[in-house]
């Protein structure tokens, strides 16, 4: 049986926060790309029927058919050729009080035009959202004006609904480009997690911690002193044994082993490559006897020299 029990290891840890942060990143810029899009469609929607109103009110067919005896009858085949060939769901014509000549359904021609009509009443261009007799729209109504005066009222519109129908064809493109960006980010963390997995050893941070304390403990209360050097000379561990009999400060780690103060003699066989057996230095008024050996590690960390 194990000394430590085993639980989640930290590169499994890791590999799960990856995974979280990068399932919320796609998702959120996922969401941002779809609220962008539905932007940029309603902001073409209103210029589409805007321009399409504006079109029509400079038609000479309106002239005609506001002097005619019966507008709607001219009107209304002109407005339904207009709808179809812009794409556009409706094109009203009405005159100055709202009242229509034109509309899809020709039940609604004769009644009042649902929606604000205000700004054109007074000569200007307007755009909105509203629900009228084909549901919620985005809407332009502009004035026909013959000589600076109003002699009828254009307004076009596109329902919503078919500006969603337009917006779900963009969504399996949008969804690809999640899915690539979700495999890249997988792959990746794939792959640091199993450059970590073998460096921790598919430890848990509790074995790691626990590791540490044992190991640290034991190095630093055996009665001999201990030093391990790296390849370049530094520090990287002392025992409190090891500093006494050096006459050196216990917080020397990470110090290269030439600055902190030992004899030169001494240095140079610390660093030395071959292994050193009952090696007799002064240090100071202490006769030291050192031994040195190469340290080595699973965990694939630089060789190590350790004295005494």
């Amino acid at each position: 049986m194990s000394l430590l029990r085993r639980g989640r290891s930290v590169a499994g840890q890791i590999l799960a926060l990856q995974l979280i942060v990068l399932v919320v990143v796609v998702l959120g810029s996922l969401a941002l790309a779809y609220t962008d899009a539905r932007r940029d469609a309603d902001r073409a929607a209103t210029d589409q029927v805007l321009a399409v109103a504006l079109t029509v009110a400079e038609s000479p067919v309106i002239d005609q058919a506001v002097r005619s005896a019966d507008p709607s009858a001219v009107l209304q085949p002109y407005a339904e050729s207009v709808r179809v060939d812009t794409g556009t769901d409706f094109v009203v014509i009405m005159n100055r009080d709202g009242i229509r000549w034109t509309h899809p359904d020709p039940a609604n021609i004769g009644k009042v035009f649902l929606g604000s009509i205000d700004r054109a009443q007074r000569g200007e261009a307007q755009t909105e959202r509203y629900a009228g007799t084909l549901g919620p729209s985005i809407r332009a109504v502009v004035p026909v004006l013959r000589d600076g005066r109003i002699i009828a009222l254009v307004s076009v519109g596109v329902t919503v609904q078919k500006i969603n129908t337009g917006l779900l064809s963009t969504l399996p493109q949008l969804a690809l480009a999640a899915v690539a960006v979700l495999g890249i980010g997988l792959i990746g963390a794939l792959l640091i997690n199993r450059r970590l997995r073998r460096q921790t050893h598919g430890m848990g941070e509790r074995e790691i911690t626990r590791m540490y304390e044992y190991y640290d403990t034991v190095l630093r209360s055996v009665r001999e002193g201990l030093i391990l050097l790296d390849r370049s000379g530094q520090i990287q561990l002392i025992n409190s044994e090891g500093a006494r009999l050096l006459g050196v400060d216990p917080t020397v780690t990470g110090s290269p082993i030439d600055g902190v103060g030992l004899p030169e003699s001494l240095v140079s066989a610390l660093v030395g490559s071959e292994p050193m057996t009952d090696e007799i230095h002064l240090v100071d008024a202490r006769m030291l006897v050192f031994n040195r050996r190469a340290a080595r590690t699973s965990l694939r960390l630089p060789a190590r020299k350790a004295a005494p």
